[in-house]
């Protein structure tokens, strides 16, 4: 009897203990983002006492469960930057899991969270506004922490090395992780094999999936994935070849490094004091925080872990070089002289169609639009309309990009066609005309862009000169088209 009850125990201590394994990763999860979004820390900020009590604490959490320090015998990989007159320190914080495989440890993926955030705000009358920051990214540092943890704790250890990195400055624009790239290592950057970014994990209940964002700039990506859901299954959405601008991704990335966001989308109040702890979903972080873990572990210990095929940095960080979109714009037409005294009134003017543009370089794209463009001009007080087809061909000059690549301004010149496929005339302007006038079939002028893009909304303002004529007036008298459009697009 006392064996039957024994085994009894034993079986039912077997099915419940992953059910206890997973509240103490729940309850430490919610410690961490607790810790780090508390109102003592200040919001991480720069510049602030409770930033350094966050890199304590990261620095406190890896000693403890046995990371080894990345250099020497520090966890902290410092670095000096500017942000406006100011100079300060940033700080990374670092640990490693030596790969177990005497060739394999050789070679390197990177586990990394930004651990910074905005701070807190001091109005005049003193009342100090704190953005605890607990999605972005007390829940990230959370996440590798205990990925660490858990990968430490296994039977089964990583062949290749693992860096687990805190990074600082990420806010004031990826400082951190570029430092990092830039920095002397104990190895080249051609050995990281991949690198992932944790960036507000914090939110899967309500967005009901995983985004990893960068995953198939992986080879035998789809593989390496069906065997991490072998283990812990997730729904997953996002695994696109594009290597995300806005969080730490971004710098491993443009050096060619298979890089991937980890993330459950921006559903969180981020950036606002409403980013509180108490907000976020525990439990999906547990479930994040596992397949990450045997996603990793498959990584690691996978005979070969190289880029895609078909991964080019280049598309990967900046997208295909050709795109296509659509655009309006509103403004209006007239004709005028120069040299004379003739200037008619502008009609307004419309046009809508296509465009596509083609990157030359990181600063320059060649720009094609084709419209239907209804303009034209008074005469004498009359109507002189026109329904054309419009070509502008424009070489575009970056003058500003966000680090985020999502704003960027640009100005642009080239020269456009105009086909006209009807002119009208009313019986006013023939008559000031006369009857003998030609019109033209056909326009050729000079284009002038200035404008700026917000992810795929474009917005320009565009000035159109001709240097044909549209009609032939008596005598010497020049008579040349003006256009202005404001034209708003939408890139596909």
């Amino acid at each position: 009897m006392t064996r039957y009850f024994t085994l009894l125990f034993c079986v039912f201590f077997t099915a419940i203990s992953p059910l206890f394994a997973q509240e103490n990763l729940q309850q430490r999860l919610e410690r961490h983002v607790q810790i780090l979004a508390s109102d003592s820390l200040e919001g991480r900020g720069l510049g602030t006492e409770g930033r350094e009590k966050a890199i304590r604490y990261i620095e406190n959490e890896m000693r403890e469960m046995g990371l080894q320090p990345f250099q020497g015998d520090s966890y902290i990989h410092h670095f000096d930057f500017k942000v406006g007159l100011v100079n300060l320190q940033g700080k990374n914080v670092v640990g490693l899991i030596p790969g177990t495989d005497p060739k394999l440890k050789e070679e390197y993926i990177v586990i990394g969270a930004h651990f910074d955030h905005l701070g807190y705000n001091m109005a005049a009358d003193g009342t100090k506004t704190i953005f605890p920051g607990a999605d972005d990214n007390a829940s990230g540092v959370a996440g590798i922490l205990e990925m660490a943890r858990l990968i430490l704790a296994s039977d089964e250890q990583p062949k290749r090395s693992l860096v687990f990195i805190a990074f600082d400055a990420e806010e004031s624009g990826l400082i951190g992780a570029e430092y990092f790239v830039n920095a002397e290592k104990p190895f080249p950057n051609e050995a990281i094999k991949a690198m992932f970014s944790l960036d507000m994990i914090g939110m899967l209940s309500t967005v009901n999936t995983l985004e990893l964002k960068g995953w198939r700039t992986l080879a035998d990506a789809e593989e390496l994935l069906d065997l991490a859901q072998d283990r812990n299954p997730i729904p997953l959405k996002g695994t696109a070849p594009l290597i995300e601008r806005r969080t730490d991704t971004w710098p491993f990335g443009t050096i060619g490094i298979p890089s991937i966001y980890v993330n459950t989308g921006l559903k969180s109040p981020y950036h606002q004091p409403g980013d509180k702890a108490d907000l976020l979903d525990y439990e999906g972080m547990a479930k994040i925080t596992r397949f990450l873990t045997g996603l990793t572990l498959e990584m690691a210990n996978a005979e070969t872990l190289e880029p895609a095929r078909n991964f080019n940095a280049k598309v990967a960080v900046y997208g295909k070089p050709l795109k296509f979109g659509a655009q309006f714009g509103i403004g209006s037409s007239r004709n005028i002289n120069e040299t004379s005294s003739y200037r008619e009134f502008g009609l307004g003017a419309i046009e809508a169609g296509l465009y596509s543009r083609l990157r030359i370089s990181r600063t320059f794209e060649l720009a094609v639009s084709t419209l239907y463009d209804l303009n034209g001009s008074l005469i004498e007080g009359e109507r002189f309309r026109r329904h054309s087809i419009t070509v502008p061909a424009l070489i575009r000059a970056n003058s500003f990009t966000s680090e985020d690549g999502l704003f960027r301004m640009f100005s642009g010149v080239g020269p456009y066609f105009r086909q006209h496929v009807r002119q009208r005339l009313s019986e006013g302007a023939q008559e000031s005309l006369g009857p003998l006038v030609e019109l033209s079939d056909q326009e050729w002028g000079i284009s002038l862009q200035f404008g700026f893009q917000v992810s795929r909304i474009t917005v320009t303002t565009e000035w159109r000169s001709a240097v044909t004529q549209p009609f032939k007036l008596p005598g010497d008298t020049e008579i040349y088209n003006r256009n202005f459009r404001v034209g708003i697009g939408y890139e596909f």
